[in-house]
C-alpha cells in the first residue's frame, strides 16, 4: 500500500535552512511582504494584514480598482521563488524523495522549485515517487495544446515544442476554487485518491492554516473514505506544541495510530528509507518488527545512489 507525504512551507524551510544555493531565503506568509520588498505598493488600509499574505493578496484581489498592484505582485513572487537554486550537497528533500518508491505519492502546497529541482537530480532512479503541486508551483510548466505538465525551465513542450504557460499560483484565501483551474483540480483529484488508499500518511511542515480550511476538508473527507483507516499510521512532522499539533489534526487521527515528532529523522521515511509501509505493516499488523536501516549522513548524491542501489534492486 501507498505511503503519502503532504508537505507545507515549514519543510521546505528544514531542507533549506540557510536559504539556497546562493543564501536567499525562503520566505514564509508572515514575512512575504518584507522579503519580497512590497511596502510601496500595498495600500495604507491594509496595514492591519500586511503580516499575513494571504489575506493580504485575497483583499487585493477582491477589488478591481487594485488589479495593477495585484499583477505587480503575481510577477514579483513568481519571480522570487522562480530563481531559487539547490545546492550541491544533500538537503532534506534528497533524502525525503529516495525514502519513497513509485507507489507513493508527495503532495505540496509550496510554490518554490526545490523539491522538483531536487528530483531532477535523481532522475536517473527508475522508481521514485510521484508529486502534486497543489497550490501551483513555479517549476511547472502547464502545455494547453498536449493536456501535460513539464519542467518549466525547459521553457517548451517536448511534445508540440509550443511555449509552456505558468502553472496557476492559488493565493486568495476566500476564493480557492480547486476545480476552476484544469490543472489544479488534476492534482487535488491524485492527492485524494491517494488519501483513500495510503497506509501511512506524513504531514511535514504543513499547518493547515484557516485560509485552508476548504483544502483541509477535501483531503479529511477522502481520509475518511480509505478502508483501512482503523489501520493507518499518521505521522506529524512539526516543532510546534504536542498539543497544538494534536488538536489541528485531531479529525485526521484514528485512535492512538499517530506520532508527532520535530524533524524527518525521526521517522519512519528515515529508520526504513523505501520500506516505509513493509516495515510498519510487519510491526504493527504481524507483531514482526523490522530491524532499524537508518539513513547515514551523506556527502554527495553518488552517495545517496551507491547506498540505495541494494534497496532497489530487492524491489
Amino acid at each position: 500500500m501507498p505511503h503519502l507525504v503532504l508537505l507545507g512551507a515549514g519543510a521546505s524551510l528544514a531542507s533549506f535552512p540557510n536559504g539556497d544555493k546562493n543564501g536567499k531565503e525562503l520566505p514564509l506568509m508572515r514575512n512575504l511582504v518584507q522579503k519580497l520588498d512590497l511596502y510601496g505598493i500595498i495600500p495604507d488600509k491594509f496595514e492591519n494584514v500586511i503580516d499575513n499574505f494571504e489575506s493580504l493578496y485575497s483583499k487585493i484581489a477582491s477589488d478591481k480598482s487594485l488589479t495593477s498592484i495585484k499583477n505587480i505582485i503575481d510577477r514579483k513572487v513568481y519571480e522570487y521563488f522562480y530563481y531559487l537554486e539547490i545546492p550541491e550537497k544533500p538537503t532534506l528533500y534528497d533524502y525525503l524523495i529516495l525514502s519513497l518508491r513509485k507507489k507513493d505519492l508527495i503532495a505540496t502546497f509550496n510554490w518554490d522549485p526545490l523539491l522538483l529541482k531536487t528530483m531532477r537530480r535523481h532522475s536517473q532512479i527508475n522508481s521514485l515517487p510521484d508529486v502534486v503541486f497543489l497550490h501551483g508551483n513555479v517549476a511547472v510548466g502547464i502545455c494547453s495544446k498536449c493536456k501535460i505538465k513539464g519542467y518549466k525551465y525547459n521553457k517548451i513542450c517536448h511534445h508540440c515544442h509550443k511555449p509552456f504557460d505558468e502553472m496557476q499560483l492559488l493565493y486568495p484565501v476566500e476564493n480557492k476554487d480547486y476545480s476552476s483551474d484544469k490543472a489544479i483540480n488534476d492534482e487535488w483529484k491524485i492527492l485524494r485518491d491517494y488519501f483513500e488508499i495510503s497506509l501511512m500518511v506524513t504531514i511535514f511542515g504543513y499547518s493547515a492554516p484557516v485560509s485552508d480550511i476548504d483544502a483541509k476538508k477535501l483531503m479529511l473527507d477522502a481520509s475518511f473514505k480509505n478502508k483501512s483507516r482503523e489501520f493507518y499510521e499518521l505521522e506529524i512532522i512539526d516543532v510546534k506544541p504536542e498539543e497544538e499539533v494534536e488538536e489541528t489534526w485531531d479529525d485526521f487521527i484514528y485512535s492512538h495510530h499517530y506520532s508527532i515528532h520535530n524533524s524527518l529523522k525521526e521517522t519512519y521515511l528515515w529508520y526504513h528509507p523505501r520500506r516505509t509501509t513493509d516495515a510498519f505493516f510487519d510491526a504493527y499488523l504481524m507483531n514482526s518488527p523490522w530491524d532499524d536501516n537508518p539513513f547515514p549522513e551523506f556527502n554527495d548524491v553518488y552517495e545517496m545512489h551507491q547506498w540505495i542501489e541494494p534497496l532497489l534492486k530487492g524491489e
